[in-house]
């Protein structure tokens, strides 16, 4: 056991747990308070264990090398140094870091060597066990999270602890023993007495105070009801911004900002009470550099006594400013976002691909007609309250998200639920993002639902105005249409050669309006529902080659290449497949010089058809070649080229409904390639 000397009570009294080990066995001797309620034992339950045994786990051959360099070092410094490589991954360990320190009192004391635990205050380990912890949303109103982050923040209230231990009493005595009683001896013995207390003392006061100057926690020790600064060391220093001339200073000249500050009670309140106090996260203003700058800090008072009273107050302080304001940084981070989503109105959800537990919100309830707070399930909530007509495609769209390699989990779709208790139909659009483990294995998948069921009854009613505008269109046209091959009939038979130029050029235009409109029936008819994929097995190649002469046939000027490989059969809608590649090979003719070449060409994969058409036209600025494919978005090359910008889009949606995809690649100035992909007939 460790002897009762002066290092042996400022072990006791330290605000932080500390054992003492002998240099040779690494047996433990001592231990202080702090340390047996850490490990909530006794110093006969622990005494003369190993380190190893302590910490539960083997030391690394490092750790040996360092104490056998501390026991054998030169200088007699009692500063301790942190232990390298040494850290524990076991409760209540984890959370320290470990300093290490000679203690060498007397000639006949053996060498011992003091450890001492410093609590770590990095948020990151805190932060990332709680989001880790933690769904990405709760069932509720998601205020679950906010809840749990504004507890962890609070500040405790203040814990008063009587310091009832006799012995740390006593050996706070004997450090401030009153030379008066010295004194009162008159006998020359008595005197010798005195004489060799005065040295004791003398040297306990500077053992302590070395001490408290190797202690790597920021400490002070003041002195009476002024509390006068008597021995400080460089960690406090640096914590309150000042140097060494605030030694023997009151608190009130050393430190003067404190004046009117909360602090201030607690020092008083530990003084005249003489109870040991800690103070957590409180929040004090220090000048430093001249400025002004708020810290939060834990803070012990531990009072120090002679014959019984108090004389002095032993102080200790952690800087846990980052710690604070990280954490309210990221509480004000998820009240932003729990606003943001109210005003969206979106809601969550929350799904472990490897339990199949899904969470949503109220919100998310909501949009799917649940008003209880039960679990929901996959099937049972999400899949049987879609809309019969968009189950098999959403089946479609899960299967590809929970592909890495095919969607890299990303999720963007829309489609219509069915109220499972209000029976009400609305449309949902729905984002997402499925996270993957190291085999591409869905673990996670999380996103937001926002209801878009007003602006998807706006684009109808605009829809149905468009069809029924175009309907009328057609009837007139049809009629001029037709006024004008009786015209062009008549001319020839008279030989009207700049009669039937004018009127050839009125039917191309009318030919032109007639696609517009066309082209505006096809979206609202789509955009609808109307219009259906009729999939048949078919050989592709034949479909490309009728395109391809019907565009030379009614083309002129231009070269359009087909370049013939295999047969391939597909089972797709042909006329929808027409569709695409007539619109597709006329915008290469459309936006290339007269005279240009028009190439097209398809190739297979494993799994799909991919067809290409390439020109030598104007090309496509990249900042507008994710949105060619937009409703009504048109690249303005020229204003003299006619369009709305919804061929594009038709065949998006065409080759979209195939479980198909769509893509350009383009350079401005050197032409572009369309292309689209379309799945190739399963065997098997």
């Amino acid at each position: 056991m460790l002897a009762t000397t002066n290092t042996s009570d400022f072990i006791s009294l330290a605000p932080i747990p500390i054992f003492v080990l002998d240099p040779d066995s690494l047996k433990l001797e001592y231990a202080n308070a702090r340390f047996l309620a850490l490990i909530n034992g006794t110093i006969q339950e622990i005494a003369a264990l190993s380190l190893n045994d302590i910490l539960g786990q083997d030391l690394s051959p490092e750790i040996y090398t360092f104490f056998l360099q501390l026991k054998n070092a030169s200088n007699n410094t009692s500063v301790p140094v942190q232990i390298p490589h040494m850290k524990c991954n076991l409760a209540p360990f984890s959370g320290y870091s470990y300093f290490a320190g000679r203690l060498e009192e007397t000639d006949d004391t053996k060498l011992k060597i003091a450890v001492w635990l410093i609590a770590k205050t990095t948020l990151a380990t805190q932060t990332d066990t709680s989001i880790s912890d933690q769904p990405l949303i709760n069932q509720g109103s998601g205020e679950e999270i906010l809840s749990d982050t504004k507890h962890a923040e609070k500040r405790p209230n203040i814990e008063y602890v009587q310091v009832a231990e006799e012995s740390q009493q006593t050996g706070t005595d004997n450090l401030l023993v009153a030379k008066d009683n010295i004194e009162k001896s008159e006998s020359a013995e008595a005197q010798q007495a005195v004489s060799e207390t005065r040295i004791q003392l003398e040297t306990s006061r500077e053992w302590f105070k070395n001490m408290v100057h190797s202690s790597p926690v920021a400490m002070l020790i003041t002195k009476g009801e002024n509390m006068v600064f008597d021995v400080i060391n460089n960690a406090m220093l640096n914590l309150i911004g000042r140097d060494s001339t605030v030694l023997g200073k009151p608190w009130f000249e050393a430190i003067p900002e404190l004046v009117g500050q909360p602090v201030v009670d607690e020092l008083f309140y530990a003084y005249r009470t003489g109870i040991t106090h800690h103070v957590p996260g409180v929040g004090i203003s220090l000048v430093k550099n001249g400025e002004p700058t708020l810290g939060y800090y834990d803070l012990t008072y531990t009072p120090l006594r002679e014959n019984g009273q108090v004389v002095g107050l032993m102080q200790t302080a952690t800087d846990i400013t980052e710690y604070v304001t990280s954490k309210d940084k990221l509480q004000k981070a998820y009240e932003q976002i729990r606003l943001s989503k109210e005003a969206a109105q979106l809601g969550t959800f929350d799904m472990d691909m490897v339990t199949g537990r899904l969470q949503w919100d109220d919100r998310c309830r909501l949009l799917f007609g649940i008003s209880h707070s039960n679990e929901v399930d996959f099937e049972r909530d999400f899949l049987h309250n879609l809309h019969p007509e968009d189950l098999e495609r959403i089946n479609a769209v899960l299967a590809y998200v929970f592909d890495k390699q095919a969607s890299n989990g990303i999720y963007d779709v829309k489609y219509r639920t069915i109220g499972y208790e209000d029976k009400r139909l609305r449309w949902i659009r729905a984002k997402g993002q499925v996270y993957f483990d190291a085999n591409d294995k869905p673990l996670r998948f999380i996103g937001s639902v926002l209801d878009i069921t007003e602006q998807k009854e706006d684009e109808q009613r605009k829809n149905d105005f468009i069809g029924m505008a175009s309907h009328e269109l057609k009837t007139p046209l049809t009629s001029i249409n037709g006024y004008l091959q009786l015209l062009q009939y008549h001319a020839r038979l008279q030989g009207e050669e700049r009669m039937l130029s004018t009127i050839d050029k009125s039917l191309n235009q009318v030919k032109r309006m007639t696609r517009m409109i066309d082209g505006f029936l096809n979206v609202s008819r789509l955009e609808s529902g109307k219009i259906a994929i009729d999939k048949q097995q078919f050989e592709i190649t034949d479909l490309l080659k009728e395109v391809c002469e019907e565009t030379m046939t009614l083309t002129t000027g231009y070269h359009v290449k087909l370049h013939l490989a295999d047969e391939i059969m597909v089972n797709a809608d042909r006329n929808k497949l027409n569709q695409v590649l007539q619109n597709l090979i006329g915008n290469a003719i459309k936006y290339s010089d007269l005279g240009s070449e028009v190439n097209i060409k398809y190739t297979t994969d494993n799994e799909n058809i991919i067809v290409s058409i390439i020109d030598q036209g104007i090309g496509i600025k990249p900042e507008h070649q994710q949105k060619l494919f937009d409703r009504y978005y048109r690249v303005e090359h020229d204003s003299t080229i006619a369009g709305f910008g919804i061929g594009l889009y038709l065949c998006a949606e065409i080759i979209t409904r195939h479980q198909g995809k769509i893509w350009v690649e383009s350079e401005f100035g050197k032409g572009s390639t369309f292309s689209f992909s379309i799945p190739l007939i399963t065997t098997g």
